[in-house]
């Protein structure tokens, strides 16, 4: 089960840093523009999209029971502990 579990947070490490890469992409193509307003908006919603389908399939391919890391949150906005010394 630990094996399990450190392959998901892995994964759950993974898709944080793919959805900050979009986020911090979105932001410079929104350089405080409203003109850009709705674009960015839809990117951040599309980030946390990808994000919450990438755990959810980890958390399928895992078998592990639901409540585990990532269920949260992303990482930056939970109140959970990091983990980032298991990696």
């Amino acid at each position: 089960m630990i094996a399990a579990e450190q392959v998901f947070f892995a994964a759950v490490v993974a898709a944080e840093s793919v959805r900050q890469q979009s986020k911090a992409a979105a932001a410079v193509t929104y350089a405080f523009n409203p003109a850009n307003l709705t674009t960015y908006r839809t990117a951040l919603s599309d980030a946390d999209n990808v994000y919450f389908t990438a755990v959810n399939a980890a958390l399928n391919t895992s078998n592990l029971p639901l409540g585990n890391l990532g269920f949260g949150g992303p990482l930056g906005m939970s109140n959970w502990c990091s983990l980032q010394g298991m990696a």
